[in-house]
């Protein structure tokens, strides 16, 4: 079987890994002209660690990574509401949480991959599909085909934008901003925190031995456009007056590193798939950061559709498969996500307070619970 994965992001360079220790053939098609440092940082929980252990990825990511050990969440000015040991978790299940910049993800994944396997300056512009192959046109006129298509090129796919026009976004209702910074803080480097105001949120995360990853959440309309200088100088106001190491972090980051993205998910929908092409991670069941699980639910995805395909006698069946298995688990954590975003993004005053307050209140076992569904998910044992 000859497979076309349009786009080089994590989902698609695990899909290929995936594939190749199936005896299945792919090739990736990416947009950009060439590989670079792109996004900031994103956690890697249990469940995405050992689809990337039965790659032959796990310990190039551990080593690159930094393992999370104590969790922290709290207000603005620093009163705790709610901690966890997530060094716990991974004596429960086996293996760490770890968190990578994007970019140190990338390179171990792409150097993983055979040469010639992942080609770059590749925009797809249509998908045409025939009796028994479906073939890729490119914006430089040039085309491929093959047996099967997935597209997983992003939230704003353009395979899914062919296939199914009608599905639309979902605006949150709240922006983002993203950094990584180099900082001698222990404070900074010693625990993940996450930081909930009135409309806005602040996180905290080590990415390696002297790098965080940040990010900051605040309430507005979509389709903010401003410069670097003027970007900083918005959180530079907005977070004047949270605890440290918040301004600290925003004063040590250049403006032109600072990412602005605003946050948007899609319904869960259904099929994924029509006759030879399918979709895979954010092209498919993209969710809002609240989890830290977009990434992590790709790299599942990956790792069911290289089985399938594997197992199933034809190419119905598996994508059959594919979606049956994927769908409830991606469903929950798209909605889940959403209801955290939802309380924690309030801005009210008063209602600040009752949730800060029912979030202290809430027993440890709840909290448990749910981390344990979405991390402590093995769908490598399934």
């Amino acid at each position: 079987m000859k497979v076309i994965i349009i786009g080089g992001g994590i989902g698609g360079l695990c899909t290929a890994l995936a594939m190749r220790t199936r005896g299945i053939d792919p090739v990736i098609y990416e947009r950009a002209a060439e590989p670079g440092d792109v996004g900031a940082g994103l956690m890697l929980w249990p469940n995405a660690m050992k689809v990337l252990s039965a790659l032959g990825a796990g310990a190039a990511v551990i080593a690159a990574g930094a393992r999370l050990i104590h969790s922290r969440l709290c207000t603005a000015n620093g009163k705790t509401l709610h901690e966890g040991r997530l060094d716990e978790l991974e004596t429960r299940v086996g293996t760490p949480v770890v968190a990578i910049h994007r970019a140190a993800l990338h390179r171990i994944l792409a150097e993983a991959l055979e040469t010639g396997m992942l080609r770059f300056a590749m925009p797809c512009v249509n998908v045409v599909q025939h009796a028994d192959s479906v073939t890729v046109q490119f914006a430089n006129g040039a085309s491929d085909s093959a047996d099967l298509i997935v597209g997983a090129d992003g939230i704003r796919s353009a395979v899914r934008r062919q296939m199914f026009p009608h599905i639309q976004l979902r605006y949150s209702g709240y922006t983002a901003w993203r950094g990584v910074v180099e900082t001698t803080d222990e404070a900074a480097l010693g625990v993940t925190t996450e930081m909930w105001g009135m409309g806005a949120r602040f996180g905290i995360v080590r990415v390696d031995r002297s790098r965080v990853y940040w990010f900051a959440t605040y309430n507005q309309p979509a389709g903010e456009i401003s410069s670097p200088e003027e970007r900083k100088a918005k959180l530079l106001s907005i977070f004047r007056t949270w605890c440290a190491p918040v301004p600290h972090l925003l004063e040590a980051t250049p403006a032109a590193a600072i990412l602005h993205n605003d946050i948007y998910d899609i319904r869960s929908f259904a099929p994924w798939s029509r006759e030879q092409v399918t979709l895979l991670g954010d092209a498919a069941h993209p969710t809002t950061p609240n989890m830290g699980q977009g990434a992590c639910m790709a790299i599942e995805s990956a790792y069911v559709l290289a089985r399938a395909l594997a197992q199933e006698p034809g190419l119905p069946s598996a994508l059959h498969r594919y979606e049956a298995e994927r769908r409830a688990r991606t469903r929950w954590v798209t909605n889940t996500s959403w209801s955290i975003g939802r309380g924690a993004q309030i801005d009210h005053p008063a209602l600040c307070l009752l949730r800060n307050w029912l979030v202290r209140s809430l027993p440890a076992s709840m909290f448990q619970s749910l981390l344990w569904r979405a991390a402590g998910y093995d769908v490598t044992a399934s």
